[in-house]
């Protein structure tokens, strides 16, 4: 069997963890409500944009990152959203995990902490624990 072979075993694998059934679970929530579904739209929206202008060289302004910040959290107050977002989470930390056994594999020894390498959120502004990815906030 073929490295990629092994890797398209794995996602199959890991798409049948629960964890990754709560994340397919919870994301057809929210794309079922109206609600949640237009704060998450709006938010991406914006990030997408203020993202455009950083690459053209443009400096966000402080009322960029606060807008972008109050369309976060509007999104984030929604019960489907956080749900997803906590799910997303918890996949993660499987992934992350999944990534720290292959370097053990790579490297013969399991590394001395996943997340000084790398893994895991460490956002400041991640009082919930589950990191939504924006890291508007960092």
């Amino acid at each position: 069997m073929s490295v990629y072979d092994m890797a398209i075993e794995l996602g199959k694998q890991l798409s049948n963890t629960e964890e990754y059934q709560r994340v397919v679970e919870t994301q057809k929530a929210v794309a079922m409500d109206k609600e949640a579904r237009a704060g998450v739209k709006e938010f991406q929206q914006l990030q997408q944009s203020y993202q455009r202008m950083q690459m053209m060289g443009h400096q966000l302004t402080q009322e960029n990152i606060q807008t972008l910040e109050e369309a976060e959290k509007k999104a984030s107050a929604n019960q489907l959203v956080q749900a997803y977002l906590s799910a997303q989470s918890n996949f993660y930390e499987v992934v992350n995990t999944v990534n720290a056994k292959i370097q053990e594999g790579l490297k013969g020894a399991p590394p001395e902490d996943a997340h000084a390498q790398g893994g895991g959120c460490s956002c400041s502004s991640n009082d919930s624990g589950a990191c939504g990815g924006s890291c508007s906030g960092c």
